[in-house]
């Protein structure tokens, strides 16, 4: 039968029994994802495409419509089947049934292909360009002890099938080797067969003719159907390309064309299967959507599980996710236990853990460079007690450097460094993000530190004495770690109030100590600020501090100006950005040491230049 609708009415209601199929005969729709209970929904796809399938989740399990489908246009027609009526037609007649499931598999492949436009408009990743290859590849014969029929049988996408078709497709199995970097298939060119990991690791990415980039997941699943467009006779929409040397099971499209021409009981379960597939791709691409627009992995990942609940038992590890991914302490064991059904869970679990694990990619480097600070502090205060304290700077210094081996960060102007140590390093400092706080409350200064490590430590083979504020009394662990450095305290605002005499003489040590690293040819490095800011507020009000202790030295030495922008930000989806600019003596802009009023003009002057270096930095990271 025939219906129409008007301008925001639904069509079909997430969650609810999928009753109906439809195909849309004039008009347009959108697709939306609930987002909570209180109906909040985000929009995920959009199509005005004749004969667009909606309500295909009917022919699986649990039979519950995936997304609300509202129209979009001042009307639309649809010709509505019931889903019962609709199967007894196709059993009654297997060929027409085959050939109508084969044309809503081709028509739904496009709504995954307008799903990963709207996620590379939306969450574009830069990537490398694609390997240049012929699609080389190396026909292998199988070992004596392969057994196909018992791999596919493991495989989510084979599982739902009796022996006699994987009998037949094991026979028809051609062994691919893929060496690092080939190409495996590339969009908008037809395949002719049906492409399935066996081992290896392969990389999918699309690239959109603005010469944006999307990156997908890594696939090194077992089994994994990694292209099954010749099926419906599409071209492929991503690309795929081997990222070490990969074993791929190759069936051609003349042997798939026999056996479903062959087996009638086959053909109308294989694509119905494809649909199940395409249902779980679509659900993938658009938990990264969501991630993508409300950048937060977590409400996306809640919504993919949400989405397959109705099919997952009661004692599934997946609904323990979203609350171990809520705290920082716990995002490990979220992820241990995605890895885990991803190789050991259900058919559905498999595929829900594969689709979350892609989602939470940026989650996991932030989770790594978190527990490289863990690392650090513990390089610190674990330090043996009797080594000296320039060696454990030195330690702290290499456990940081490798937080930044799996961490996009950038630094320019290296060529600014003075070729002798000796200098004194300013930076403006950037406050903490609070995820980073470590559990007993300690924060690592992320841009200080990087200063010390990336930049001093391998320029000079040392990173150099800090200038640290003093911690409050109930800062234990803040003592405890700047302590064991050796680096240099002096009073700031967030030391809390203490006696003047007090301070004065911490700010006489200052002089003293710093003074002598300076004169035995040791760098500092030191925040002219005395606060922390957020970049864009950067550079607060400068103090003289470090410019009298260089105008107050008998060999004056250089100032080096490093200006430092992303640091208050977390990890995720970010570039730390680093840059140093040229060296200056102060005695070139201070004639009269003694002159507070010199002084005071260059220290007003200075920070607007300054806020001009940090824009530098900031415009850096963007380009990156």
């Amino acid at each position: 039968m025939e219906i129409r609708l008007k301008n925001g009415e639904i069509l079909t209601q997430q969650f609810a029994k999928a009753n109906d199929f439809y195909l849309m005969k004039s008009g347009r729709v959108r697709f939306f994802l609930s987002m909570d209970d209180s109906g909040g929904e985000i929009e995920v796809g959009e199509s005005d495409t004749r004969l667009t399938p909606i309500g295909w989740s009917g022919f699986n399990s649990p039979g519950r419509y995936a997304t609300t489908v509202k129209v979009d246009s001042l009307s639309a027609t649809f010709i509505k089947w019931n889903h019962e009526e609709l199967r007894e037609i196709l059993e009654a007649n297997p060929e027409l049934g085959t050939a109508f499931l084969r044309d809503i598999c081709g028509r739904a492949r496009d709504l995954i292909k307008i799903a990963v436009k709207i996620l590379n408009a939306k969450a574009p990743s830069v990537l490398p360009s694609l390997p240049e290859s012929s699609n080389g590849f190396t026909i292998t014969a199988p070992s004596p002890e392969e057994d196909l029929v018992k791999f596919l049988r493991k495989s989510a996408f084979f599982e739902a099938f009796d022996e006699v078709p994987l009998e037949f497709l094991s026979q028809n199995v051609e062994r691919r080797m893929y060496a690092a970097n080939e190409i495996i298939y590339t969009q908008d060119k037809k395949s002719d067969g049906l492409f399935i990991l066996g081992m290896g690791k392969v990389r999918f990415s699309y690239h959109s003719e603005n010469q944006a980039n999307v990156s997908f997941t890594q696939i090194t699943t077992p089994g994994f159907v990694l292209s099954w467009a010749s099926s419906v006779f599409k071209a492929n929409i991503i690309n795929a390309h081997a990222v070490q040397d990969t074993l791929v099971y190759f069936v051609p499209q003349t042997s798939m064309d026999r056996i479903i021409k062959l087996n009638p009981t086959f053909s109308p379960q294989y694509f119905k299967r494809l649909l199940w597939l395409i249902s779980h791709q679509l659900q993938a691409i658009r938990a990264r959507i969501i991630a993508s627009r409300l950048n937060h992995e977590v409400v996306a990942i809640s919504n993919l599980i949400d989405q397959n609940s109705a099919r997952l038992t009661l004692t599934s590890p997946l609904h323990k996710i979203p609350h171990l991914l809520d705290n920082k302490l716990t995002v490990t064991d979220a992820i241990d236990t995605l890895e885990r059904l991803k190789e050991h869970g259900t058919s559905l679990e498999k595929t829900v853990a594969l689709s979350s694990l892609d989602i939470l990619e940026g989650i996991r480097k932030e989770q790594q460079f978190y527990k490289g600070l863990v690392n650090v502090y513990n390089s610190v205060v674990g330090a043996p007690k009797d080594l000296p304290a320039e060696q454990v700077r030195k330690i702290s210094a290499a456990a940081y450097m490798k937080i930044f081996d799996h961490q996009e960060h950038i630094i320019k102007g290296q060529e600014n460094l003075p070729e002798k140590s000796g200098n004194i390093f300013i930076y403006n400092h950037l406050r903490n993000h609070t995820y980073n706080t470590l559990p007993n409350q300690f924060q690592i200064t992320l841009d200080s530190h990087f200063i010390s490590s990336m930049v001093l430590m391998k320029k000079y083979g040392d990173p150099g004495l800090r200038i640290v504020r003093v911690g409050l009394s109930k800062e234990f662990a803040h003592q405890e770690y700047y302590q064991r450095l050796g680096h240099i305290d002096v009073f700031t605002e967030d030391s809390g109030t203490k006696p003047k005499k007090l301070k004065k003489q911490v700010r006489q040590m200052f002089y003293n100590e710093a003074g002598a690293h300076l004169a035995k040819g040791g760098n500092l490095i030191i925040s002219p600020e005395g606060n922390s800011y957020s970049t864009e507020e950067s550079p607060g009000p400068f103090k003289s501090g470090a410019f009298n202790l260089a105008l107050s030295m008998k060999k004056e030495p250089w100032i080096v100006p490093v200006a430092m922008a992303n640091f208050e930000k977390r990890a995720r989806n970010n570039c730390f950005s680093c840059l140093i600019l040229p060296p200056f003596k102060v005695s070139d802009y201070i004639s009269d040491p003694e002159s507070k009023t010199e002084m005071k003009q260059f220290l007003s002057e200075y920070q607007e230049t300054y806020r001009d270096y940090v824009e530098r930095a900031l415009e850096q990271s963007r380009k990156s």
